[in-house]
């Protein structure tokens, strides 16, 4: 029976906390809508408070003009100024780090690294300096220079490439002027 007296006596103490805890509301008067005499509500008014009404912005007339705003002043720093809109979709996050060797990314693509090797470039982020064309120009330039050393040399020695008479004669003629 102790055991059972113990708890009974908690759950009393709990029940006289939690009462003693809650505020009490007093319950709203309903007011009688009366409308009292002039001299009455002067006397009410001058001496009860009312509650602070919130301020409603005002309509003005569709003729009327607006009230200019107060601008605030604008801190000038190096990270504000007009910022363009880019336009068309991004890319999103990289898959790739900056830093990754090309050797890595490119490791099942072997014509990729012999140009990589031939360019000197190492990293993502070499690679990414350069736009397409001049990547073209700088992998091609040396292909033609070659070429064009192989057809002076031929046209040198009374010979040419397929098709390329004309330019093995104007070779010549131009090697003939030179060597008055």
């Amino acid at each position: 029976m102790a055991k059972k007296k113990a708890p009974a006596k908690t759950k009393k103490a709990a029940a006289v906390k939690k009462k003693a805890t809650k505020k009490k509301v007093a319950p709203r008067k309903k007011v009688a809508a009366k409308k009292p005499s002039a001299k009455k509500s002067s006397a009410k008014k001058s001496s009860a408070k009312k509650p602070a009404a919130k301020k409603v912005p005002k309509k003005l007339p569709k003729g009327a003009a607006k009230p200019a705003k107060k601008k605030g002043v604008r801190r000038a720093t190096m990270t504000t100024g007009i910022r363009t809109k880019k336009a068309g979709k991004k890319m999103g996050r990289s898959r790739i780090p900056t830093d990754a060797p090309l050797a890595v990314v490119f490791q099942n693509d072997l014509d990729a690294q012999e140009a990589f090797a031939f360019l000197g470039i190492h990293t993502i982020r070499e690679l990414e300096e350069f736009p397409p064309d001049e990547l073209v120009m700088r992998l091609t330039s040396p292909a033609k220079q070659t070429v064009g050393r192989i057809r002076k040399i031929l046209a040198m020695n009374n010979r040419c490439l397929s098709d390329d008479e004309a330019f093995a004669l104007e070779f010549q003629e131009r090697l003939a002027l030179k060597l008055r």
